[in-house]
């Protein structure tokens, strides 16, 4: 990824940023300027700009700048996925010493993408490891199925179609007709597994929806062949199941 920052955007960014500060009164023109180190002609034109998207507004009687009514759904937005990540991570901190396994969370990050954002340990037993930060895409185990499974059937069945699966191990599925077959399973079952076949060890995944209807969080489980056998399996499944729609249940996504 470009590391490369388009200035107006910046720009705009220190804009908000400054006018969502605290305080009584918005700044002036000449304030936010001074603040933000922008030249006057810039700071114009992103102030007009974004007046006339109401993402600021002007008040007339004496000039000072202050957020406009088109953040408050943004605002609302976030709130919830702020608040849908909190409820996530209350659920699952106490799972793994309950079931002693590894439970992770991964945040969607692209359209074919999640990233751990939070793991917990069981602390009385041997487990497997796993990265924060870590991404996985739709070709990476239960994470993957799950990925493929919150897509359209046509589109995951494109992606799958058109690309050469990856061998992560011995045991991964590497027959685009099987691959659909699993992932179709997924969709009926509301959950994903799998068998050795990303590493050596087992994992079982399940999604978590946001309110506009898309995969926002994921929950994932991992544990040695014979922590996760096929019994704790279909038992964890089942678990991250009901757990995700208690989650979103509370969060007021519509199940």
């Amino acid at each position: 990824m470009s590391d490369y920052q388009v200035p107006a955007v910046v720009g705009a960014i220190k804009v908000l940023a400054e006018l969502g500060r605290p305080g009584e009164s918005g700044p002036t023109q000449a304030e936010l300027a001074e603040a933000t180190g922008l030249s006057k002609s810039t700071l114009h034109n992103l102030l007009s700009t974004l007046a006339a998207h109401e993402y600021i507004r002007r008040e007339s009687g004496t000039r000072r700048y202050r957020l406009g009514p088109a953040l408050i759904p943004l605002g609302t937005a976030a709130t919830r996925q702020v608040k849908l990540v909190r409820s996530t991570l209350d659920r699952i901190a106490p799972m793994a010493e309950k079931h002693h396994l590894t439970f992770a969370i991964a945040q969607r990050t692209g359209e074919d993408e999640v990233q751990i954002i939070e793991r917990f340990y069981p602390a009385s037993v041997v487990h497997v490891g796993i990265t924060v930060g870590s991404s996985f895409g739709p070709l990476d185990g239960a994470v993957g199925k799950v990925l493929l499974s919150a897509m359209d059937p046509e589109r995951s069945e494109r992606l799958i179609g058109e690309r050469n699966l990856p061998a992560h191990t011995d045991a991964t599925i590497t027959s685009p007709e099987d691959l659909v077959q699993e992932v179709e399973q997924v969709r009926k079952l509301g959950w994903a597994t799998s068998r050795g076949e990303f590493t050596e060890n087992n994992a079982v995944a399940a999604g978590i929806r946001t309110h506009s209807g898309d995969l926002g969080l994921l929950l994932l489980v991992l544990g040695f062949g014979n922590q996760l056998d096929e019994r704790r399996i279909e038992e964890v499944g089942q678990l991250l199941r009901i757990t995700a729609d208690s989650i979103m249940a509370e969060a007021g996504v519509s199940l």
